[in-house]
């Protein structure tokens, strides 16, 4: 019995500890589809931004190019047009610069700066891209030095966590057999009073 307890305890543990490294490895390759997802969408924005400048050019023969005073030159002919306009440049600028932050950064760094960027979203423009990504993300094997690194203190959270979870139960286990034991003997008592 002690031979399967104790080849069970060490395939938990070396199980957690594969998944949580494993798991701990797509950091860096999770970040960089995030950051490239980020500039394709702005990008994107930016370029029907620029499609709206030109085509209210054309109506209105608004000569600005900076974007605020463009916004403040259409707010006079379209109010709303200029509001939905100043709306896109500011979810564009949010991710232009969110991407920005994550492309300069170290990239041993990349993976946390991008995890406290997508959680400063008050407007939510980048949680839809989050969901997105993690909806078509595919597990990748990375071998950059960041993915080692992350991967290696994957391998030792999920060493850690599998040796609190197996010493919780084993002294849950002990308090069982404890009380049982204490219920064995008080029955074995009763049944047989020393006199």
């Amino acid at each position: 019995m002690t031979l399967i307890r104790r080849w069970l305890s060490e395939s938990i543990s070396i199980a957690l500890a594969l998944l949580f490294a494993v798991f701990a490895m797509q950091a860096p390759a999770f970040t960089r589809e995030y950051a490239a997802a980020l500039l394709q969408v702005a990008q994107d924005a930016r370029r029907d931004i620029e499609q709206r400048k030109a085509s209210a050019r054309q109506f209105y023969g608004i000569k600005t190019v900076e974007d605020d005073r463009f916004v403040a030159a259409l707010q006079s002919f379209e109010p709303s047009n200029a509001e939905t306009l100043s709306l896109s440049l500011r979810r564009t600028q949010t991710l232009q610069s969110a991407y920005d932050r994550i492309a300069s950064a170290p990239p041993l760094s990349r993976p946390l700066i991008a995890v406290r960027d997508a959680f400063d979203d008050d407007h939510g423009y980048k949680a839809t891209i989050l969901r997105t990504l993690v909806g078509t993300y595919n597990a990748q094997l990375d071998f950059s030095i960041a993915a080692a690194v992350y991967g290696f203190a994957g391998l030792l959270t999920g060493s850690l966590l599998a040796q609190l979870v197996l010493s919780t139960c084993a002294a849950m286990g002990r308090r069982l057999t404890g009380r049982r034991r204490g219920r064995l003997d008080v029955a074995a008592a009763q049944r047989h009073p020393r006199v």
